[in-house]
């Protein structure tokens, strides 16, 4: 009976997946989806949440949402929040935008293809699945302020791992928010890219875009 309920559930997951991207397509147009993909920087991205009007808020955050679906990084939307809304919204409506994609990450991999997610970590899974057990917020946090992993790897890696969906989505939350605050602090001075803290701002960027690489190096040194 449980093994019935969770291929039902992988299968209604699946359908709503295939739905979601079928109407995409549908909505944006074959012919479009090439242009539209040239258009994924702070600039296209403000441009077509603009567009929307009274709803670009809605647009922002559905754009957000299907993200994961289109394996488009997360950096730009990030930055966009700021350019479009400013510091403080921009960094309010981009960590609800990322949430929400991480939401369904977990999701998709957890409840869809945990199996075969599983089966491609099988070689570190063990490792991975022994961190978030024995601190699974403190371990999905660091993963998302350093990003040695890409945003949405974090979710699948997370989804077939034994951590509880509130710890992650505290961990997410927690560990979201210091680049999502330079991100879009970068975004809201990109209108003046010689104020001070437009530098300041691109400084902090650069640093957290390195931060992978800084990892890798500290780790490799003897008695790491």
């Amino acid at each position: 009976m449980a093994l019935r309920t969770m291929l039902n559930l992988r299968l209604a997951f699946l359908c709503v997946w295939v739905v979601v991207i079928v109407a995409a397509v549908l909505y944006i147009g074959p012919g479009n989806l090439v242009n539209d993909y040239t258009r994924i920087t702070p600039d296209g991205i403000r441009e077509l949440v603009l567009s929307y009007g009274a709803l670009s808020v809605v647009a922002y955050e559905l754009l957000h949402a299907v993200r994961p679906f289109t394996f488009l990084p997360v950096t730009p939307f990030t930055i966009a929040g700021g350019y479009i809304y400013g510091h403080a919204y921009g960094l309010l409506f981009a960590t609800i935008g990322t949430t929400l994609a991480s939401i369904i990450t977990f999701g998709l991999s957890r409840y869809l293809f945990r199996d075969y997610i599983k089966k491609r970590l099988s070689a570190h899974y063990t490792g991975f699945d022994r961190r978030f057990d024995d601190s699974g917020i403190i371990t999905v946090a660091a993963m998302r302020i350093i990003p040695v992993l890409p945003f949405d790897a974090v979710g699948y890696v997370a989804g077939v791992s034994s951590i509880s969906f509130k710890d992650y989505l505290i961990g997410t939350l927690i560990g979201e928010l210091p680049g999502a605050f330079i991100l879009t602090m970068l975004g809201s001075n990109m209108k003046n890219i010689r104020s001070p803290w437009c530098l300041v701002s691109l400084a902090l960027a650069v640093f957290l875009f390195l931060l992978p690489e800084i990892y890798r190096r500290l780790i490799r040194k003897p008695g790491h």
